[in-house]
């Protein structure tokens, strides 16, 4: 059993082949299965972007702080994809926990540094 995606086919031709149906058992789609909860992270996020939180996570993802930041403690599957969308916040986000998300952003923001300081275009 495969699934493809639509967007990605290219130069798809129209062929004679014949395919025989068969029963295929439906894949485990279930939120646990496709979201797996594998880092749980805990984050000061800016109130400008408490509709990001909303949009993502639901309304209950958060807490106002009495300074008006936001404490939003959240899960996500892999750290790759955890540091993009941090990344996509700028300096709105401050990771609190955990210690090895907050090394490896570090890291990534480091490397981009250096690209940037060397000016060239």
């Amino acid at each position: 059993f495969r699934m493809f995606k639509l967007n990605r086919m290219d130069k798809i031709i129209v062929s004679q082949s014949i395919f025989e149906m068969r029963e295929v058992p439906a894949p485990d789609l279930s939120r646990e299965i496709l979201y797996s909860k594998n880092i749980e992270i805990t984050a000061l996020v800016e109130p400008d972007m408490k509709w990001r939180l909303v949009e993502e996570f639901g309304p209950h993802c958060y807490k106002e702080l009495s300074n008006g930041k936001l404490l939003f403690q959240g899960f996500y599957t892999d750290m790759e994809g955890l540091l993009s969308w941090i990344l996509t916040f700028g300096d709105k986000i401050e990771i609190l926990e955990p210690a090895k998300v907050r090394e490896e952003l570090l890291s990534m923001v480091t490397k981009i540094k250096k690209v940037y300081e060397k000016g060239k275009v």
